[in-house]
């Protein structure tokens, strides 16, 4: 029991002498690299500023194609889909039947809509 205060007592002792380990003064940043010294780029030549005469003259001699009205431009039709799949009662695909409206099923067969669910990546037809 007398050797939890002695722990205690030297961690207080220790922790600022670890801390101050950890402050350190700031490393010179070209101690672990070569100092080089940047090299001079040649002048940049000058570019000549064209005149209010030379800008109009450009444009008188090279007009705006025009191709007419602007076009519209048809949308594109939506990718295809894969049929839906619709489930009966059992869970077996029951081919020949189209979606008619959210959550009605149409059997091409007979004629008749069925109410469905949603169920997986299709429709399930409710009992």
């Amino acid at each position: 029991m007398n050797r939890l205060p002695w722990l205690g007592l030297s961690l207080l002792v220790l922790l600022p002498l670890g801390a101050a380990a950890q402050i350190a003064a700031p490393r010179n940043p070209t101690d672990t690299r070569p100092v080089s010294s940047p090299v001079a780029s040649p002048a940049p030549t000058p570019t000549p500023v064209p005149t209010p005469a030379q800008t109009t003259q450009q444009l008188r001699t090279h007009p705006i194609q025009s191709q007419g009205p602007a076009q519209v431009v048809p949308p594109t039709p939506p990718a295809t889909t894969a049929p839906l799949k619709v489930y009966d009662r059992n869970g077996r695909i029951v081919p020949g039947m189209q979606q008619a409206g959210p959550n009605r099923v149409l059997d091409t067969r007979t004629g008749r809509y069925y109410d469905a669910v949603p169920s997986g990546d299709g429709q399930r037809i409710k009992p």
